[in-house]
């Protein structure tokens, strides 16, 4: 198989990192941290975390290794792999409370890598997806409640028989964590249970020494 578009992968976040988001989320749940006036998400519950934030770094890091260190060969290998003293900047990071009928329209973020932590995704969301492809075979090959989509390319290229798929969709569970670069159009689906579905979201800022490593 040819990698060809977005590079994207998710994994699994450590138990530490998701009780801290959701005790520290906990902690910015207040207008104050009010966030929405800077997002797209069409949903009532959005703030950011404030002060010091190593501790999601240094958790962090980990994940965003991964990421780096499985990037298909081209352009953007090339550049990390040649330069030096790499570090990185968490431009944003914020926590989004989403409740029943709530969505996310299509919108893309800042910097150059963005991540989606999943703390919490009740039940009842994968109840809701299950019971809509037994109970309604008609819609069972719509997009399910809850689930995050990523569009890349043309749509008239998804037509029948193109041989190309343009977007690709998740139904993240408690703990996922998704990585994708910051400018993929990505929107998320409303869900009609009566629960809180939490997600954590943030963007980054690599830099790097614009200098090729010396080969020995």
């Amino acid at each position: 198989m040819i990698n060809l578009g977005p590079h994207i992968i998710e994994s699994q976040a450590q138990d530490k990192l998701i009780n801290l988001l959701l005790e520290k989320g906990k902690q910015v749940r207040s207008p104050k941290f009010d966030y929405s006036h800077v997002l797209a998400g069409k949903l009532k519950e959005q703030y950011t975390y404030e002060g010091d934030l190593e501790w999601f770094k240094l958790l962090f890091t980990i994940h965003l290794e991964e990421y780096i260190n499985t990037l298909p060969n081209g352009r953007t290998n090339h550049i990390l792999t040649t330069t030096i003293n790499h570090t990185w900047d968490l431009t944003d990071l914020w926590i989004n409370y989403q409740g029943p009928k709530e969505y996310n329209p299509p919108h893309n973020h800042a910097g150059d890598i963005s991540f989606v932590i999943y703390p919490d995704i009740p039940k009842e969301i994968h109840d809701e997806r299950s019971k809509i492809n037994t109970e309604d075979p008609f819609k069972a090959n719509r997009t399910p409640p809850g689930n995050i989509v990523f569009e890349y390319g043309e749509n008239i290229f998804s037509n029948f028989l193109s041989f190309c798929n343009t977007s690709y969709q998740l139904s993240p569970k408690t703990g996922t964590i998704v990585i994708f670069p910051s400018w993929l159009k990505h929107h998320v689906y409303a869900f009609e249970s009566n629960v809180e579905r939490i997600s954590v979201s943030g963007n980054i800022k690599l830099n790097f020494e614009n200098k090729e490593r010396i080969p020995l």
